[in-house]
């Protein structure tokens, strides 16, 4: 999981207030049981010493309803300065939880969002296309639809035969291939701006072969076929869905399996890879880091574990000697490890995946490394 996008709340120094709730709307109820959280988690926070003007802030926004129904969760993260995250979660948090410090507390967000895919879904006939840009965590309806066609409407062979069927047959295939040319060249632009990870194929086989004879190379890379999906009406919703899903699981699956087969590959000769959290720790120190492994426990009470740092997100240690030494300014703060390891990892433009079996952890933490030197602990 990129964490670029949690890089100017990493590198902010703070105080956060971090909040994450359940804000679903399954009851007639719902709103006001929104309020009755929201005033639980801000007497919490104001027990923590939360800054006033950080809850403030929250105050504005932490009791508007969510847009969607269903069950559905809310992140967010403010500073005296003002709304630094307001996420919606795809699911409620297993509990809600209110804490506030010098470190932003991540791992929730983190936790909710590991397994988002972000694809694209081309839904096609002959005479286009409708795409839709989003990701597998979007809430319900957020979704964004194009619709794309290049206006030839000769859509349809017929039986028959002599020189003007082939003439109407050839104007036939050549509309398909215009209205294909112009999905493609769409496509091409989307997957050049919005960096998806697959981009799911469903619809007319002829048009889809036609497609897949007229886009780029980056578009042919990321096509996945997914069976019974249309753009009219009459579609299987329910097959097609989980037809979508299993898709969208085997990118994640193969997404995990990369991180994992590099890891133990980089451990067995011993190379770029570390285990254990002090050795983790010292490769964040230094920068070394491109994606750590953590066994992630979702109980917020399961991992007690602590850590030292300093105003800088890669002033960390596992004491505060270890973060003196590094000769930052003020003195060193005791923190939960996984906000310490999660802002250090945005900081520093790495990523983090959550495994489950594999691979072999010490501690239930692993990093694979961008360079490993004679410094490296083995």
């Amino acid at each position: 999981m990129k964490l670029d996008w949690l890089k100017p709340v990493a590198t902010d120094p703070g105080p956060h207030v971090c909040v994450y709730v359940d804000v679903s709307r399954t009851r007639e109820k719902g709103a006001h049981e929104i309020d009755l959280r929201w005033k639980d988690a801000r007497d919490s926070l104001a027990g923590q010493g939360a800054p006033e003007a950080a809850l403030a802030v929250l105050d504005g926004v932490a009791t508007t309803p969510p847009e969607v129904g269903g069950p559905v969760g809310r992140g967010l993260i403010a500073s005296a300065a003002g709304l630094e995250i307001d996420v919606l979660l795809p699911d409620p948090p297993a509990q809600d939880e209110a804490v506030t410090g010098p470190v932003a507390h991540l791992m929730p967000l983190v936790r909710s969002l590991a397994d988002d895919v972000r694809y694209v879904l081309v839904e096609l006939d002959r005479a286009g296309a409708d795409i839709t840009v989003t990701s597998s965590d979007a809430p319900r309806g957020s979704e964004e639809v194009r619709e794309v066609t290049a206006g030839h409407d000769l859509l349809h062979k017929i039986p028959g035969g002599g020189w003007a069927h082939l003439r109407y047959q050839h104007a036939v295939q050549d509309s398909w291939d215009h209205n294909a040319a112009a999905v493609a060249e769409e496509l091409g632009d989307i997957v050049r701006r919005e960096h998806p990870e697959v981009v799911l194929l469903t619809g007319d086989t002829k048009a889809a072969a036609s497609l897949r004879s007229k886009a780029g190379k980056p578009v042919l890379e990321l096509l996945v076929d997914v069976p019974g999906g249309s753009r009219h009406a009459g579609v299987h919703e329910e097959s097609f869905n989980a037809a979508v899903a299993e898709a969208l699981e085997e990118v994640r699956r193969r997404r995990r399996d990369a991180v994992v087969d590099e890891f133990e590959q980089e451990v067995g000769r011993g190379g770029r890879a570390v285990k254990g959290l002090a050795p983790v720790v010292d490769a964040l120190r230094r920068g070394q880091v491109r994606t750590v492994l953590l066994r992630d426990d979702p109980d917020p009470g399961a991992d007690s574990r602590t850590l030292w740092v300093g105003a800088s997100p890669l002033e960390i240690g596992t004491t505060a000697d270890e973060v003196r030494a590094l000769g930052g300014d003020g003195e060193p703060v005791e923190v939960r490890a996984d906000s310490a390891i999660v802002r250090a990892l945005a900081a520093s433009d790495a990523e983090i995946e959550l495994v489950a079996e594999r691979p072999d952890l010490v501690e239930g933490i692993g990093a694979v490394l961008r360079y490993a030197d004679a410094s490296t602990p083995a």
